[in-house]
């Protein structure tokens, strides 16, 4: 057993702005338990996977914002990015803007959490959530990851075509390529 401390959250944030793929992984294993549990608060008006989805992009969004000058730890920065992202879609789903990323890809085979986790069901969610975004490091060009995550962020058609200069078809277009690349990753 490997007795070595773990890096601090920080720490991996900052692995992970230099490319570091694994400390993403890492940071996502250890948040992964803290979606499932703020999900669980929000499913009576959306789909748990649904919900876990949107926290992980939530999650994902506060990697790539968080800076340590703030004088903030990132673990509370990373609840509040969370937990908003999830608000923000349960938001949506009551006015009837919904249109989550699962709209386009759906997880009918996704298994049914067990509460609370176990190890090994942690285990196999970071080999999977490590699957998948290495999957789309290797699968999207560097045009269709720029434009999911524009769009992951909530961005609209125009506002993503403005700042990379393109027309909002091509955009569209390219979300459809990613939609199918996507759907097309096996997952374990």
């Amino acid at each position: 057993m490997n007795d070595s401390p773990k890096p601090a959250d920080e720490a991996l944030v900052e692995r992970y702005r230099q490319r570091d793929s694994e400390a993403l992984a890492e940071l996502m294993g250890r948040y992964l338990p803290l979606v499932h549990k703020i999900a669980l608060q929000y499913q009576e008006v959306l789909d748990f996977d649904d919900l876990v989805q949107e926290g992980c992009i939530g999650l994902l969004d506060a990697v790539r914002s968080f800076h340590l000058d703030k004088h903030t730890s990132f673990s509370p920065y990373a609840v509040v990015c969370v937990r908003n992202r999830m608000r923000k879609a349960v938001e949506k789903s009551r006015t009837g803007k919904a249109r989550l990323l699962t709209d386009s890809l759906p997880l009918d085979s996704a298994p049914v959490r067990p509460d609370p986790l176990t190890p090994e069901q942690i285990c196999i969610d970071r080999e999977t959530l490590a699957a998948v975004m290495e999957a789309v490091d290797t699968v999207l060009s560097p045009y269709e990851r720029q434009i999911l995550l524009a769009s992951l962020s909530g961005q609209d058609y125009r506002t993503i075509a403005a700042s990379l200069n393109t027309s909002p078809k091509s955009v569209d277009n390219a979300l459809q390529r990613v939609r199918r690349k996507l759907k097309s990753i096996h997952r374990p």
